[in-house]
């Protein structure tokens, strides 16, 4: 599905990716796991066509991809911070989404509980509800490849049982899921592959049984695994 090759990037000479190299298994839902910092963003604008590298390379589906459109063709993207119009009721919002993704809806709307504030304007509303209609956006089309910063972000424990389950009913469809994410305890929650990411370097990567065999023991959680993964 995805294969990124010796990635490279940096900012006014600073080393923001590092060699940074990858495979993201079919029907998988993976986690970038790191620290604020680490790249996990821009590792994500990268695969997503909306940065460049300076050396390194993406496959998607088998082939080499540069092009943004094409990128776009394969991958839906939810970036971390994105501003939806403000001034749009929600139901409002949805009508123009459903139309711009052809998607008739099958119970995406129910499912992330955007029916309560149908008729709310976007500015009035909370930071977990701007968080599900930029789940609505990244979900609501059928490209193969969903790319997600930070989707649980603004979630409390009971709302983010409800996020985890449509994560997981999509993935069921045969979707794979790509999520950057830095609680740890929420990965666990969802993932099934890991890539731990550490000052730009991939400092380990595998299952969670696979990480426990390099890091730890048949007990550890991914927290001691990654810190351990760091000495």
């Amino acid at each position: 599905m995805l294969v990124v090759s010796k990635l490279r990037k940096s900012y006014s000479g600073a080393p923001v990716l590092d060699n940074v190299s990858f495979e993201i298994p079919e029907g998988t839902v993976t986690g970038i796991i790191g620290p604020n910092g680490a790249g996990k963003s821009t590792l994500l604008k990268i695969i997503t066509g909306f940065e460049t590298p300076e050396s390194g390379q993406v496959q998607l589906m088998g082939k080499k991809v540069t092009s943004f459109y094409e990128k776009m063709s394969i991958v839906s993207y939810m970036p971390e911070y994105i501003e939806i119009y403000p001034e749009y009721y929600v139901f409002d919002f949805i009508d123009f989404v459903f139309s711009a993704t052809r998607h008739k809806d099958t119970g995406l709307v129910t499912a992330l509980n955007l029916g309560s504030v149908g008729f709310t304007k976007i500015k009035n509303l909370s930071k977990g509800y701007k968080q599900r209609l930029k789940l609505l956006i990244a979900l609501a089309n059928t490209k193969p490849l969903l790319v997600l910063d930070e989707p649980f972000d603004g979630f409390d424990p009971i709302q983010l049982l409800d996020i985890l389950e449509l994560v997981k009913a999509e993935n069921r469809k045969g979707r794979t899921f790509l999520l950057s994410i830095h609680q740890l305890g929420d990965a666990e929650k969802i993932c099934d592959y890991y890539i731990l990411l550490s000052e730009g370097r991939v400092v380990a990567r595998g299952s969670i049984e696979e990480l426990r065999k390099d890091f730890g023991t048949g007990e550890s959680r991914l927290e001691e695994i990654f810190m351990a993964a760091l000495i």
